[in-house]
């Protein structure tokens, strides 16, 4: 998980490594090292060493493992069910809910609140999460309750066999109403946390593949039904910035971290949702599942009412 930090006055002279050990609770100097070894950590000013001596007002950003599920708390927190069976839990995830406990952010997540529903139930041995999304990404996702289940779908989800359908506000208004982008996605060569378009076959990218359709368009924006085809991490903001057509309110990959910087509406995180979820199960059947549009995103929307397309 990625945790961004400011060096306040109190730590001005600590050690960058003892800093961090301080800020993120559960997370040690050798780990912190380790993940500046593996160039999981940027200070801006300044330079990403465990000795580097702390001045003040530095950004600090550094990126640490996820803890394993059997470590997570169970919590009594709500969940929008959308569907759920013996195998199978959907759910219709908040904006700014992160999804897997991580060093410094062991409660409040998704996993800790489906541990939560099920904590003492015979009948699930342990939940898994079988796909991910973005805190800031609101929308449809899926757990199995068994590992037998999550075996089945994380293969599904692997072999390409999953339908997922993202709704995306996007700044301006493509020439195309329907268009696609196979970039291949990769690390970026400057930062760490963003992934980046490069090159086919550059080593350690992937190949991506994502489609569009242009629902609607407004003022400066436009609504787009994204379908992916590959499942890579941040492909649809990666693809729509390289297009030059960033998602509304993505302070990673586009213009601001809230949208429009005047007005009487504002979007405070990114106009990115997981609409619509098609899974094929174990007997042959598939299970369609639709995520309503939050009302944050329905705001900027107004009057316009959108439904996931069915082909």
């Amino acid at each position: 998980m990625l945790h961004e930090l400011e060096v306040d006055e109190t730590a001005v002279g600590d050690r960058l490594d003892v800093f961090l050990e301080a800020r993120l609770p559960g997370c040690s100097r050798s780990l912190v090292a380790r993940c500046i070894k593996q160039d999981l950590c940027t200070v801006t000013p300044g330079k990403a060493k465990p000795g580097y001596r702390l001045r003040g007002g530095e950004a600090v950003a550094i990126e640490v493992p996820d803890i394993e599920p059997l470590e997570a708390v169970p919590e009594d927190i709500p969940l929008a069910v959308l569907h759920e069976d013996d195998e199978l839990l959907v759910v219709n995830k908040a904006p700014g809910m992160v999804v897997h406990p991580a060093i410094g952010h062991h409660k409040g997540t998704l996993l800790n609140a489906v541990l939560g529903r099920y904590d003492g139930s015979s009948s699930t041995v342990r939940p898994g999460l079988i796909h991910r999304l973005d805190a800031d990404t609101s929308g449809v996702i899926a757990i199995a309750r068994t590992p037998e289940a999550l075996t089945w779908f994380q293969d599904a989800f692997r072999e390409r066999r999953v339908v997922k359908r993202y709704l995306a506000l996007a700044h301006g208004r493509p020439r195309e109403d329907v268009f696609e982008h196979k970039g291949w996605i990769g690390r970026h060569y400057k930062d760490f946390r963003k992934r980046g378009v490069q090159p086919d076959n550059t080593p350690g990218a992937k190949d991506a593949h994502t489609g569009f359709v242009r629902r609607a368009t407004f003022d400066g924006f436009s609504a787009l039904e994204c379908r992916l085809h590959t499942g890579r991490t941040h492909q649809i903001r990666v693809h729509l910035a390289d297009l030059g057509h960033a998602i509304l309110a993505d302070g990673v990959y586009g213009r601001s971290v809230r949208w429009p910087l005047q007005g009487p509406i504002h979007l405070r995180r990114q106009g990115l949702h997981a609409w619509r979820l098609e899974l094929p199960r174990r007997d042959g059947s598939t299970l369609q599942v639709t995520a309503p549009i939050p009302d944050d995103l329905q705001i900027v929307l107004g009057d316009t009412q959108l439904e996931p397309l069915t082909d």
